[in-house]
């Protein structure tokens, strides 16, 4: 359980919404305060474009499609468990499961939005 979490849950810390533009599937605090979206707001991560943090397994360029197949398979039951989306919620996350060509198209579409705020800012490769 987050810090946070406990904090609300122990009524030490009052909660009016939480983070996310979208309510997470469990309620980010298992209750019914809105999301930012409920109150009119929108997060600043997404209104600036700001990364999320995301999870990836990858397997090296051209691994058997029928291995990435098992791979994916295996993954997406583990996520797809109530007890282990239970432990992703209870961190603050929201488990999604995006398939290997979902998975390929967000990557190449986060690598190409990065790229040009890297460049428009400046920043020099190393």
């Amino acid at each position: 359980m987050t810090v946070e979490r406990r904090l609300v849950n122990e009524n030490a810390c009052p909660l009016i919404g939480t983070t996310p533009e979208r309510r997470t599937s469990a309620g980010e605090f298992g209750d019914d305060r809105p999301g930012d979206a409920g109150l009119g707001l929108r997060h600043q991560a997404v209104q600036f474009g700001l990364p999320g943090a995301w999870l990836a397994l990858l397997a090296p360029a051209n691994t058997n499609k029928a291995v990435i197949d098992k791979l994916y398979a295996a993954m997406a039951e583990a996520v797809n468990d109530p007890k282990v989306r239970t432990l992703f919620v209870e961190q603050g996350a929201e488990p999604l499961v995006l398939d290997p060509e979902e998975l390929r198209d967000f990557m190449a579409s986060e690598s190409a939005k990065w790229a040009a705020i890297i460049g428009k800012i400046g920043i020099e490769p190393m």
